[in-house]
This record gives structure tokens, sequence and C-alpha cells, in this order.
């Protein structure tokens, strides 16, 4: 600092200058620029930790529901209602319904009506409650219910019923990984941790429990995301995904499985190198995690599998009793 004296005064009171206040000011602003990464980070760490303790839960909760059943849930459940005034076709529950008693929900599995689908109303108590173990901390929309459920009609044409919400989930579990150029009549639908139809013994998995997926996360449904960027929200009826014009695909209490494929890029561009992290749509495995997604292996653990990680990997993974050998320096 620069000490001033007038004549025949006491000397003017030490003060910054312009120069010296720029410099202390552009100190502050690198201080911040190089803390604020790892603030950031610290948090995407917390949030990481949270989405891998909410994936344990379910698979503590998996765990226990084959105790009793005899097996894993099956990924679809419900009946078609006779009657019906505009069409038959019913929008299945799946399997996060299913252990809610199991994940401290009782109440909303007493709830839920396991006799109907997902989308009837007399569902909407249960479906529209938020239930943050199937929400990733990290996913940027709000956890809260989501209008526009489907509703089918004549000719099974799914159309958004905005007087009818249900809240989201971030987890999936694949039903198979398939190359999208296979044609259906050769193309393994089901050989994945889960069966549609029935209770999954675990006996069936012959390849192993530590070697194979049971759950992963898919998130930020029904909002669109490609490589990290918002593209566009809910609904967008210009989409040629029916799961960007009605909601069901990513409500915890719906359908909550997929094939998994691969991608060039969003989910109109299939067969390429990507499949983690490529888009959220359909088909695709996605997380808000830097580099890579959590995911749920059938014997309770949580793994982190990075973007890199080979196609061949992940489909030997997904499958219950390939005969595939892992080991954890692929992923």
């Amino acid at each position: 600092m620069i000490r001033h004296y007038r004549a025949g005064r006491e000397p003017i009171r030490p003060g910054f200058t312009l120069i010296e206040l720029l410099v202390v000011i552009a100190i502050i602003a690198v201080l911040i620029a190089l803390l604020l990464p790892a603030v950031q980070a610290a948090r995407e760490a917390a949030r990481r930790s949270s989405c891998t303790n909410n994936l344990k839960q379910v698979g503590i909760a998996m765990h226990n529901y084959a105790d009793v059943m005899g097996g894993f849930p099956p990924t679809a459940f419900g009946a078609s209602r006779p009657g019906l005034s505009d069409t038959a076709t019913e929008q299945f529950g799946g399997w996060c319904a299913q252990i809610l008693g199991y994940i401290e929900q009782p109440q909303v599995f007493a709830a839920y009506n396991f006799n109907w689908g997902f989308n009837v109303p007399q569902n909407q108590t249960a479906v529209k409650t938020v239930i943050s173990t199937y929400i990733c901390p990290s996913t940027p929309r709000p956890p809260t219910p989501v209008a526009g459920v489907v509703r089918f009609t004549s000719g099974s044409k799914g159309v958004p019923d905005m007087s009818k919400s249900a809240a989201p989930g971030d987890y999936f579990t694949a039903r198979s990984f398939a190359d999208p150029w296979l044609p259906a009549s050769v193309r393994i639908e089901s050989d994945g941790a889960l069966d549609m139809k029935n209770h999954m013994p675990l006996q069936q998995f012959t390849d192993g429990l530590s070697n194979t997926m049971l759950a992963y996360e898919c998130a930020g449904k029904p909002d669109y995301y490609v490589r990290g960027k918002y593209v566009h929200g809910f609904p967008t009826p210009s989409s040629s995904q029916p799961a960007d014009q009605w909601w069901a695909h990513g409500a915890w209490a719906g359908y909550m499985n997929m094939r998994i494929i691969s991608f060039r890029d969003g989910q109109d561009e299939e067969d390429g190198p990507c499949v983690i992290n490529c888009h959220n749509g359909w088909n695709a495995v996605y997380a808000f995690h830097p580099g890579g997604v959590n995911t749920l292996v059938c014997d309770g653990s949580v793994r982190f599998f990075k973007e890199s990680t080979a196609k061949s990997v992940i489909r030997a993974f997904v499958s219950r009793a390939g005969n595939e050998i892992l080991s954890s320096d692929q992923y």
C-alpha cells in the first residue's frame, strides 16, 4: 500500500489502489475456479454413493422376495379387464411394484391392485407415490409425478391421458442384449435375470449370480437426453418413439424392462459402438454420472461400468446362462 501525506497535515489513511483491488479480485476468482470443480465432484460422488445404496436396497429386496416366492419376480403382471369401452388392452405393471413390501413401502403395496395394470384409475393412489429408492439423486429432473399416463384407444394406439399421473423411476432390468440387425426369428429375448411371466429361480443362473446383471440405470425419463445434453421434454408427439408420446416407460409402477442394444448416437440411430450413456430413450443404458453407469449384480453388489465397456462384455453380463467368463478389468 502507498501512504500519502499532505503538507502540514496528518497522513491520509492507507487504502488499496485500483490495481491492488483488481489483483485481489483476480486471486479470488482463480480460487473459486479451482475450488468449484472440486465441490461439484464431491457432490456428485455423494449422489453416486446414494444411487449405489438405492440399488443395493433393490438387491436386498429382490433376494428377500426370492426367498419367499421361490425366485426373482417376473417383469410383468396384470390382466385385461373385461368390458372396457375403448379397448381390452392393459398396460402391465412390473417388478418394482412387486417388491414394494420389501423396501419398506407396505402402504403403497397395500394400495396397489395387482389384478389390473398400473395405468387404471384404481391404482392412481399407489403409482403417484414418489419412492426415493427408485430414483438416482444425480437425475436433474425433480422427482414428481408425471401427467400423461398411457390410455389405449381402439386399435391399441396409445394416447397420453393428462388426467392420470405416475411417479418416475430410474432403474430397469434387461431382458437381453441384442444386435438390432438380428431378425426377430433368431433374436434371443429372455436370457436376462428376469422372466416376463414366471418367477426366476436362482438355480437358473448357471453363469453365477456374481456374473449376471440384475438392474441398471436408464435415468431422467421422460425427458430425453443425448450424451449429457437435454433434447426435449414430455410429451413430444413429433417423436417417432411411443415412449415420448405417452407416459409408461419410466414410471416405476410400469414395465421397467428393456432389451439393451447399441447406438451410433440417439435412439433413432441404432447399431453403433455406443451402449452406455448414448441417450436415455428406448433400449438404452444411461446415467448422469460422469464416465459410466451403476449396475446391480444378481449377488446384491453394485458395479460401475465405464462408457468404454465393450459390447461383448455387456452382452455376457446380461445373460444368466451364456457360459461367458468375466473379469473385473473388462469393465
